[in-house]
């Protein structure tokens, strides 16, 4: 049987949501024959890769951005596979110039849309460059040749925001890693659970403020796991919530075993102020754990169903989000933690490819 082949672009596989979903991609398709090389802008020391099928082939452009990208594409004479499947919107933009205007490759170009766009391209500061990013989306991104939606609230904003045809979008939710599983007598010695970058998106100071009103009323021990640019922000409001209340904060850079602090705590919370679809939810849900999020675009509402599997707070409430935190460590009575299968995103996954 002939091989068909397929290239993932991505600018790195650091430990991320993108990262592990494209990591689960390219395993999938490596295992139903085909050739599958991952494309990067570089290397990192903490990352995915050693999750990787050993028949995955990695390409280092050893580039900083998009349009270095596309230089560095042109020098090499870089021969596409008949399927380009990218992991974020610039990178999507700029083969999508390289097609049309350089090198007219005949591939088909398919774009997985990691985030709620009308959201994540106004939060950055005002700048020329992000005038630019927001034209150039407008303009550009709605001629890609088809489109992966992690749900549907991000399918719709593609719809409203963009102009693109409902009919070159399909909604695949990320699949969950096979790494996560519900794992029986695990002792449930971590109260509260917060995974992610530390981040603008993420709403850090939501989840100081959450911490802190909950520590108020209850002694509780925190777990964070991630690193970004707050950093230091977010370390100072976590001191100054020590001082004043009782509670133990742990934090962890990364870890590759994620399930295991998933097993061990009681609730996973989610403060962000968008979303593309948060993995981190529907992984904990898989491992048994219930879930506190903000209703925020996009992703939540698929995921949760109120008061079943975990409580969806209305945006930007914190005492309301403490208060469900609250009940659910007094007594927990939600049963139904759903778990999500992964055979239909990888079949639907392989239709796109196909169509």
């Amino acid at each position: 049987m002939t091989q068909k082949s397929i290239d993932l672009f991505i600018d790195a596989i650091r430990k991320g949501g993108a990262e592990r979903v494209c990591v689960n991609y390219a395993n999938y398709l490596a295992d139903n024959n085909y050739k599958v090389r991952i494309v990067l802008f570089r290397e990192y020391e903490d990352s995915y890769i050693n999750l990787l099928d050993n028949r995955i082939e990695l390409v280092y452009l050893h580039c900083h951005n998009a349009s270095s990208m596309l230089k560095k594409i042109k020098a090499t004479n870089f021969k596409f596979a008949s399927t380009v499947i990218t992991f974020n919107h610039q990178i999507s933009i700029a083969l999508w110039f390289y097609r049309r205007f350089i090198d007219k490759s005949k591939f088909k170009l398919i774009a997985r849309n990691v985030n709620y766009l009308s959201r994540d391209l106004h939060i950055r500061k005002n700048s020329i460059k992000k005038f630019v990013t927001i034209l150039l989306t407008k303009l550009v991104y709605r001629n890609i040749d088809y489109y992966i939606a992690q749900c549907n609230d991000m399918k719709d904003d593609m719809v409203s925001y963009l102009s693109i045809p409902e009919n070159k979008i399909t909604v695949i939710y990320n699949p969950v890693s096979t790494s996560i599983f519900k794992q029986p007598d695990v002792e449930k010695d971590i109260d509260l659970l917060f995974v992610g970058r530390i981040k603008k998106q993420k709403g850090l100071d939501y989840l100081a403020n959450v911490i802190d009103l909950v520590s108020q009323q209850r002694k509780i021990n925190v777990s964070i796991i991630g690193t970004g640019d707050l950093e230091t922000e977010l370390q100072h409001n976590l001191d100054d919530i020590k001082q004043r209340n009782n509670i133990e904060v742990e934090r962890i850079l990364a870890t590759d075993d994620v399930n295991n602090y998933y097993n061990r705590s009681r609730i996973t919370i989610l403060t962000s102020l968008y979303e593309g679809f948060p993995n981190v939810l529907a992984e904990s849900l898989t491992a048994g754990t219930p879930v506190v999020s903000f209703d925020c675009p996009s992703g939540p509402a698929e995921i949760i169903e109120n008061g079943i599997n975990g409580y969806l707070v209305p945006c930007f409430d914190c005492n309301e989000f403490a208060q469900k935190v609250i009940s659910l460590l007094d007594d927990n009575q939600l049963s139904d933690i759903r778990y999500f299968n992964s055979d239909k995103s990888f079949n639907l996954l392989e239709q796109v490819i196909k169509d």
